[in-house]
């Protein structure tokens, strides 16, 4: 069908978001050539009309047919002020779902509406995009319930423009330390979304707004983001991100709160627990020690040494059906943070009803073993008990009593230690940087393993495995421990080198959490579990569940199924606790390192080279960084060096160092 000539009507179209008025010169290729009011001529395609006129005018003259343009664009815009689209909305909402721009013209202006009054109504359409939809020719009519969303929509893309304004210049004002006057409710929104970016980054829930915010005023590093946060009193300078990060409450929820209260409060039940008062076991632990979860004794018979290791019995304080129970499951373990502790349990128990106080009678969990003077097991045996630690000691206190007092149970762990490592242990010593802040002062401490804390190690490690030998022969379900071989062997074990054993720790396989007894090859042990620490770590808490109930009913606590669940969950639980513990020591050393080692020399050991850059271990904070080296120098992993740190940043975990000259 023949295309109708529309040479000489005027013609509406869009132009970059802009509606224009043009004259038809006529048609070609299917496109119409029309006059620009600039002069121009252009040819445009027939689907990027908007409106035809009915009226054709006839003006021969380049200049006549620019008048006309020009007249009908004034007319057209004027008519386009007068029209109050909501009200033209109102009357037609009800009546109909599209209309021609015609008909809606005539509902508006009267029967005298012409073409001029069509354009209008579809500009003035075209622009306000809430009341009406052009498409196609036609227009639209959402109903009642759209224009009422798109409404709130506008709403609140307004309220977001204005709060970023007035965001951006309050920040820029922050930073420049001058003062602007900012709503309370928009502050305390930016407040919140700053905390939140900082915290998940994209994944914080006005995460896009924020991000183009900071951009804006040019605060987009995490670093300048926790600079406001500071100073508008949100978070102390060494605040832990990383606790509100994962949501780790310092303290308990009310109701954990008021069961430990209630159960501290009762009497522990002595029914089924064999008396062990008479004996005269002590606890060693650091002198900072408020909660004391394992005490020893022993009893020299001709050649045998009859050791007794008690574990406090947590499990009689936090029935599994309890909310003090379920809170442990949920935080895995105790956090020893430089700053600050967050106990797994309540402190009135972990603290007060289940620890081992000296003078205190307290319920245990004994085991009563018998050794060989070679240390191998003669005899074992497990009871539920009640125990009176007879004395407190600190590991110095216990050191200076190992060749008198404690002399057999030093002699016999010893003993047990090279049993291990005749089965193939692998124990790796580095020196342990213990870090403590006291009243906003970073004390550092470097922990070497001295007889003492060599002997509890090793009584714990005895108790553990006779644990799993116990659960395994009676079928108990239970989580073990395991490790498998590692990757590759560089030392026997024993040796005291930092390089060999720093590289051997590099080899050594994860360590892991299982439903059955398997080989354990860091400790040279065919089974193992944890039991001895059940006031700090929910693992040894359902393990003593199982223990004490089998002791005392021929049956465990939980099934299998049970267990297995809750790998699943302390597995989580304690990849939140470790990555805490890792990222805010890290913290508190570099910022150690940022105040009393700056620009000296300290000493290094070379770990790897690559290329241009060697990885090196500072030796007295046992921390690795990377240095740079000049073409010219040659070093091999094992040297030592010296190198100087810069360029500090403990917020960011960044730290540069370079060659000591």
């Amino acid at each position: 069908m023949k295309e109708k000539d529309l040479t000489g009507h005027l013609i509406e179209f869009a132009e970059q978001g802009r509606v224009q008025t043009a004259y038809c010169l006529g048609q070609k290729d299917r496109r119409l050539r029309i006059l620009l009011p600039t002069g121009r001529e252009e040819l445009l395609p027939r689907t990027r009309i908007l409106h035809i006129s009915k009226r054709a005018f006839k003006a021969p003259h380049r200049q006549e047919q620019l008048e006309i343009i020009k007249e009908a664009d004034q007319r057209r815009e004027a008519l386009k002020q007068e029209i109050d689209l909501e009200t033209l909305w109102e009357l037609v909402v009800d009546d109909a779902e599209e209309m021609s721009p015609e008909e809606l013209a005539e509902i508006y202006f009267g029967e005298g509406a012409d073409d001029d009054h069509a354009a209008a109504i579809i500009r003035a359409v075209l622009e306000d995009r809430l009341y009406f939809r052009f498409k196609e020719g036609n227009i639209f009519i959402p109903s009642r319930e759209e224009v009422a969303r798109l409404k709130e929509a506008k709403r609140k893309e307004a309220e977001r423009l204005a709060r970023r304004e007035q965001g951006a210049a309050w920040l820029k004002a922050l930073l420049a330390r001058e003062t602007y006057e900012i709503k309370e409710e928009i502050k305390n929104y930016w407040l919140k979304a700053l905390q939140e970016y900082l915290l998940f980054g994209d994944e914080a829930q006005n995460a896009k707004e924020t991000k183009e915010l900071l951009k804006r005023v040019g605060a987009d590093r995490p670093s300048k983001i926790f600079e406001i946060l500071v100073s508008t009193g949100i978070f102390t300078e060494d605040e832990n991100l990383e606790l509100l990060r994962f949501d780790i409450q310092e303290d308990f929820p009310k109701e954990v709160e008021e069961a430990a209260q209630e159960i501290a409060s009762r009497s522990f039940s002595r029914e089924g627990r064999e008396d062990l008062t008479n004996l005269s076991p002590v606890t060693i632990d650091g002198p900072e020690t408020r909660d004391f979860d394992d005490a020893i004794h022993f009893v020299q018979n001709d050649e045998e040494l009859e050791v007794g290791i008690h574990i406090a019995d947590v499990s009689a304080f936090v029935p599994p059906e309890s909310p003090i129970f379920r809170e442990a499951l949920n935080r895995g373990a105790t956090i020893y943070l430089p700053d600050r502790i967050i106990p797994m349990l309540p402190r009135i128990i972990s603290e007060e009803a289940a620890s081992l106080i000296a003078g205190k009678e307290r319920p245990a969990l004994s085991f009563i073993i018998k050794l060989s003077p070679g240390g191998e097991i003669k005899k074992f045996r497990l009871t539920r008990s009640i125990i009176k630690v007879a004395k407190r000691l600190t590991y110095d206190e216990a050191d200076q009593l190992l060749q008198s007092d404690l002399k057999p149970l030093y002699e016999m762990a010893q003993k047990l230690f090279d049993r291990r490592l005749k089965a193939g242990a692998l124990p790796v010593y580095l020196p342990e940087i213990n870090l403590r802040v006291e009243d906003g002062r970073i004390i550092l401490e470097r922990i070497e393993i001295t007889g003492a804390r060599f002997l509890i190690s090793e009584y714990m490690i005895l108790a553990n495995y006779v644990a799993a030998l116990f659960l395994k022969e009676n079928q108990i379900p239970a989580i073990y421990r395991s490790q498998p071989k590692p990757k590759e062997r560089l030392i026997s074990g024993g040796e005291q080198d930092i390089f060999l054993n720093f590289m051997q720790l590099r080899q050594l396989s994860r360590g892991e959490m299982l439903l059955s007894p398997e080989f354990h090859h860091g400790l040279g042990l065919p089974c193992y579990t944890t039991v001895t620490s059940p006031i700090r770590r929910v693992v040894d808490l359902i393990i003593e569940h199982q223990l004490c109930h089998f002791l005392e009913t021929g049956k465990p606590r939980f099934s299998l199924e049970d267990i297995e669940e809750f790998t699943k969950e302390i597995s989580r639980a304690l990849e939140v606790v470790n990555t805490v513990k890792n990222r805010t020591y890290r913290y508190w050393l570099l910022k150690y390192l940022k105040e009393n080692a700056r620009n000296r020399p300290l000493e290094a050991l070379v770990i790897d080279i690559h290329q241009r850059k060697a990885k090196v271990l500072l030796l007295d904070f046992m921390l690795t960084v990377d240095v740079p080296l000049p073409p010219s120098l040659r070093l091999q992993p094992g040297e030592k060096i010296k190198v100087v740190l810069k360029g500090i940043q403990p917020r960011e975990e960044a730290v540069r160092a370079f060659l000591a000259h």
